[in-house]
């Protein structure tokens, strides 16, 4: 691996079964529910691992839920610094001015196609002293103000957090390290029906001019994601060797430490355990579980939830879920909802809830 991530492989596959059991479930509880993309992955001990859904490469404007694609980003961008100190052993005085003019020149020499030719000065690259912390054996971690941010943006919800994880991670990093890793197609985002891609090049109203692709549910947008793709980003992380230690995960029923992760065992393990604190806060920062009366539990998750141009607010969520009786899990993606109260997720709840049931009981 370099600076930007390896193509990520294709760890999930649609499984007939699973898709019939979703589509009763579509026919008994899915009312209104014609527009609204859904994607339920079954998590097996080994790759690959069984979806179903419908809409699933649609791209949507998303709002907060792609704060998780901020998150993996700048543990990939850890990742890739690291690397680079193991390979040129630069004193630690070094390290920073070694990440700044090795990869700096790379990012501006390898935007995705929206980025090419436009002058984003200040706003394409990594800034370097803000994110990282040059560790006495000259390998770096993020620096204690930084990760704040993070916790603060993904734990908390809080948008000015991160915008700020987004200005250390900057545009250029951000869209081509999606790009590289499959999660986006910077050839593919028309029509918008189809492009199944993962897009943030936006900093959540913070001071960064906004970059926009198309998107299904609203005009051109710098917050966008098909489900597919979200899906696919919380089954590396549930489903990887990070995720042995992670909450609601049983001894027995460990993922196989040989499953691709999606970054690296200890940052996934990270990276679960900021989604879990996302769902143990006095907010509640989950939506399926709004519900009470499903028969799975939410572990980890990251929502979002915010206006389309024409003032209609939508609701997302990814979470990796519990089922109760047979302690399977599952990674559940919806998109596109219209919000007015908790009681818009119901029929979610319900079609998810339902599908699983359909599944493991048939």
């Amino acid at each position: 691996m370099g600076l930007f991530p390896d193509a990520k492989p294709e760890l999930i596959d649609p499984d007939p079964d699973l898709q019939l059991a979703f589509d009763a479930a579509m026919a008994a509880f899915g009312q209104g529910l014609e527009k609204t993309p859904i994607v339920l992955v079954a998590l097996e001990e080994i790759e690959p691992h069984d979806f179903a859904g419908q809409l699933v490469e649609e791209v949507h404007y998303s709002a907060s839920l792609l704060k998780a694609t901020a998150m993996w980003a700048a543990f990939e961008l850890r990742r890739a610094a690291n690397e680079l100190v193991a390979t040129a052993g630069p004193a630690p005085a070094d390290t920073l001015t070694l990440l700044r003019d090795t990869f700096g020149r790379e990012i501006d020499e390898n935007r995705v196609a929206q980025l090419d030719g436009k002058n984003l000065s200040g706003f394409l690259l990594p800034r370097w002293d803000k994110v990282f912390q040059v560790q006495p054996d000259a390998t770096v971690n993020f620096t204690s103000d930084f990760f704040g941010k993070l916790f603060d943006a993904i734990v908390d919800g809080n948008n000015s957090a991160a915008g700020e994880v987004v200005h250390g991670l900057g545009f250029g990093y951000l869209t081509k390290a999606a790009a590289t890793a499959g999660f986006f197609d910077d050839g593919a985002v028309e029509p918008p029906q189809t492009a199944d891609g993962m897009w943030l090049c936006g900093d959540f109203g913070n001071g960064f001019p906004p970059q926009r692709i198309p998107c299904v549910n609203d005009t051109p947008v710098a917050q966008a994601t098909s489900a597919f793709q979200m899906a696919r980003l919380f089954t590396f992380l549930a489903a990887g060797p990070g995720a042995a230690a992670a909450p609601g995960v049983d001894p027995g029923q460990a993922p196989d430490p040989e499953n691709t992760p999606l970054v690296d065992a200890s940052s996934d393990e990270a990276m679960l355990k900021l989604l879990f604190n996302a769902v143990n806060v006095p907010r509640l920062h989950l939506f399926l579980n709004r519900d009470t009366s499903v028969q799975f539990v939410t572990f980890q998750s990251k929502i979002g939830l915010g206006p389309l141009n024409n003032g209609t607010n939508v609701a997302s969520e990814a979470a990796i879920i519990k089922e109760a009786t047979a302690g399977r899990r599952f990674v559940a993606v919806f998109q596109n909802r219209t919000f007015v109260n908790d009681a818009s997720i119901v029929p979610v709840s319900q079609v998810i809830d339902a599908t699983i049931a359909n599944f493991l009981f048939p």
